[in-house]
């Protein structure tokens, strides 16, 4: 069975059949931290993807692949500004 380690605490972790290239997959070791699956040439790879909540309602958003500091997400009918610090982002209204 394919399997990637965590990009966190490198952990490894079995990929369940099924999986597809873009996936997301929770590692169980890291207090749920979501990882971005990628497949290329039938090797597999794993990156931290990016999670902020919503200041309004608490939604939690994962990010894309492409963000940073100072972009721009929309939730509850608001922009807020995407600020990075200690490796987490945080939303801040625009």
């Amino acid at each position: 069975m394919p399997s990637v380690r965590c990009a966190d605490c490198g952990a490894l972790i079995e990929l369940p059949e099924g999986t597809r290239s873009g996936d997301l997959l929770e590692c169980p070791n890291c207090a749920g931290h979501p990882l971005r699956l990628r497949e290329e040439g039938g090797h597999w790879s794993a990156t931290l993807a990016h999670r902020v909540s919503c200041p309004a309602c608490d939604e939690v958003i994962t990010l894309p692949d492409d963000v940073k500091p100072g972009d721009t997400i929309r939730c509850c009918g608001q922009t807020y500004r995407l600020t990075l610090e200690y490796d987490a982002f945080a939303a801040e209204e625009a």
